[in-house]
């Protein structure tokens, strides 16, 4: 019998499977929240305008280039932040700011799952895609039956709501260690390496965020959708990534991340062109062919930036590409505003964002190896 030590609990592990699939799955849900509040806004747009006396599409839109660019420059913080300190704790903190998530949360889901990283973003971004669906999609019913500051106001205590949820249920992740003398060997490294990745993300957002926050200007007052059905037909295009990024990340992992990117980006261009000259029931299936082919290449230039640097150094990888190719996004809702208001049509805009794509796929086809 004796003085025998006391049994002692065991830490929680993030690489017990079961853990890993509920972080996954806790990950993939605020994705969700995330990327639904980015698309509140834009079914509202008119309604926004009309009701503060505001003339013209660009001085409204440029509500969503101001989103981006604060979204982007919080991103490199946040993700020195997160190679140094919890990640759990990191995304509790997304509730002070959207910008949060992606460095942090694609930080982790790399280290958690490295031998499938592909599939993991494309899981991830099943949770972004239902975002991107409700978000407009109830941002517009609301928006048509309560006004627009009604709907912002729903979204916000929503979005409270589930943090606080979060920050209860995610498990602690276990923290990387590095040695900061063989990193610092590596961020010059890094800084080519990424670039190059950032083009290709940067031109891909430019053409994704342009079409996603002009269209339904262009759905209400060229084709002449209510607020509610503008909502939901860009919702509809964000619904696409349910199927297209774990379909596209799975494939990526087998075949190689160029071809994925190349294709997706080739086949969303000509679709894009189109839009300002389609009607009521044609602008359906072009804008849901689109939001595949663009949505799908989400998990697969993560996983290949994942692919760059060590696990220790994902957050800083993650904040970059946030930063530097969102920055450039950003620049894509007002951009296509002024090129609206200055035209006074779509067809340029929209020829605008189709060539940004198609440059994508050409940039794709000099960056990655394979």
């Amino acid at each position: 019998m004796g003085n025998q030590p006391l049994p002692v609990k065991p830490h929680a592990d993030p690489d017990v499977p079961g853990r890993r699939r509920l972080s996954l799955v806790l990950c993939a849900f605020l994705h969700g929240l995330n990327h639904a509040l980015q698309l509140i806004l834009p079914p509202l747009y008119v309604s926004i305008g009309g009701d503060l006396g505001i003339d013209g599409l660009s001085p409204v839109m440029l509500l969503g280039t101001i989103y981006f660019v604060v979204y982007a420059v919080v991103g490199l913080p946040y993700g020195i932040l997160a190679d140094r300190f919890s990640k759990k704790r990191m995304l509790v903190l997304g509730g002070l700011g959207g910008g949060t998530y992606h460095p942090v949360g694609n930080a982790l889901i790399s280290d958690l799952f490295k031998d499938m990283v592909g599939r993991a973003f494309g899981i991830a971004g099943i949770g972004a895609s239902f975002g991107l669906f409700f978000g407009p999609f109830a941002s517009g019913f609301l928006g048509e039956r309560y006004g627009w500051r009604a709907s912002c106001m729903a979204f916000a205590l929503f979005g409270i709501a589930v943090t606080a949820a979060f920050a209860l249920v995610m498990p602690d992740d276990r923290r990387e260690v590095s040695t900061e003398k063989y990193e610092s060997g590596q961020r010059r490294a890094l800084l080519v390496a990424i670039l190059p990745v950032i083009m290709v993300f940067g031109v891909r957002d430019f053409c994704l965020w342009g079409m996603t926050y002009l269209t339904p200007a262009m759905a209400q007052t060229t084709i002449g959708f209510s607020v509610e059905t503008a909502g939901l037909l860009i919702g509809l295009m964000s619904l696409t990534g349910v199927v297209s990024q774990p379909l596209a990340g799975t494939m990526s992992d087998r075949f190689g991340r160029r071809k994925v990117i190349v294709f997706s980006l080739a086949a969303a261009s000509p679709c894009v062109l189109l839009f300002p000259h389609a009607a009521q029931l044609s602008i359906f299936p072009l804008v849901i062919a689109a939001g595949f082919a663009l949505l799908a290449t989400v998990p697969v230039v993560d996983a290949a930036a994942a692919e760059i640097v060590p696990p220790s150094m994902r957050g800083r990888l993650f904040g970059m590409m946030m930063t530097l190719g969102i920055l450039l996004g950003a620049l894509s809702p007002y951009a296509v505003g002024v090129i609206h208001d200055v035209s006074g049509g779509y067809a340029l805009a929209y020829l605008v964002l189709g060539i940004s794509a198609l440059l994508g796929a050409g940039l794709s086809l000099l960056v990655f190896s394979k």
